[in-house]
């Protein structure tokens, strides 16, 4: 083992390869399957999206559902939700942030708000104090902030999501 290297595979290669695995999937559903953009591209806003909720891991489960509920797609669904889900700290983060915009008094300062908030995941104590500690994080702060972020950033990646097909669907030739 002494006379092996190790190489070091830099960020920039691992988002390209989440891009390339995206492609290759809505290129699947809309291509070969044949299934709508539209439908596609809602699946992928609501995988998106439910990962700015506190699902405690099962988020994917959550998109599959909803997006058999509302009709979307449940593959694109799944498959954005898991995809995506290495954002989870910082869409948490955001959460915090837009909650606490909203949610935090005019005399306290937002910056002290949202370290506070995010210190009660690591605050040591009985097993009690840590139930309370997850419920208070949880709280409206946090939630206000999910929800909004969810509608935003899923809204958004709707239209990300359908440009991106409008545009593979342009390219691809016709037979």
């Amino acid at each position: 083992m002494s006379g092996q290297k190790f190489k070091m595979r830099p960020c920039r290669f691992r988002w390209d390869k989440l891009k390339r695995r995206f492609y290759k999937l809505v290129e699947q559903q809309v291509v070969e399957m044949k299934e709508k953009p539209g439908k596609v591209a809602f699946g992928c806003a609501l995988g998106f999206g439910v990962n700015f909720l506190p699902t405690l891991g099962l988020g994917f489960l959550f998109a599959f559902l909803l997006a058999t509920i509302f009709k979307g797609n449940q593959v694109s669904a799944t498959a954005t939700s898991l995809l995506t889900g290495f954002l989870i700290p910082l869409k948490y983060a955001l959460n915090l942030l837009v909650g606490g915009v909203i949610q935090a008094h005019e005399t306290e300062n937002l910056l002290e708000f949202i370290t506070r908030q995010y210190g009660l995941i690591f605050k040591i104590g009985s097993i009690q104090d840590q139930l309370l500690n997850f419920l208070d994080f949880f709280g409206s702060t946090f939630m206000v902030g999910a929800a909004i972020n969810a509608a935003f950033f899923g809204t958004g990646f709707y239209f990300f999501a359908g440009y991106i097909l409008k545009n593979k669907i342009n390219k691809v030739p016709a037979g």
